[in-house]
């Protein structure tokens, strides 16, 4: 998984409801503070739904359990590399500041 794929992953995993393309697309170029090639967004999307990182019900998506056990140790090593290995960052004040939780993916996709 790539760091853009968790990006959309993440996105769709925090969704309350099923997520249409264009939703995703609006949510992580809002995160990434510039325009993302609706082509770029279309084929990750498409190899994700191959994987099985999400999954496709009509026009929207959604995101699957094999998504979360993938993404989970990406995530964990994010917040390490902002900590550098130290162990010495605050990490609740980070995951606040960053507004993660730290067993955000410990459950099923859509807090179910």
């Amino acid at each position: 998984m790539t760091a853009f794929e968790l990006a959309i992953f993440i996105c769709v995993y925090r969704s309350p409801s099923p997520m249409r393309a264009q939703e995703i697309h609006d949510g992580v170029g809002r995160w990434f503070d510039c325009g993302i090639p609706g082509e770029s967004l279309a084929d990750s999307v498409g190899h994700m739904t191959g994987r099985g990182w999400l999954i496709k019900r009509g026009d929207r998506f959604r995101a699957t359990i094999q998504g979360r056990d993938m993404a989970r140790p990406l995530m964990n090593g994010i917040i390490r590399m902002l900590d550098q290995g130290t162990r010495l960052l605050d990490v609740a004040l980070m995951m606040s500041v960053l507004q993660l939780t730290k067993g955000e993916l410990d459950s099923a996709p859509g807090g179910h």
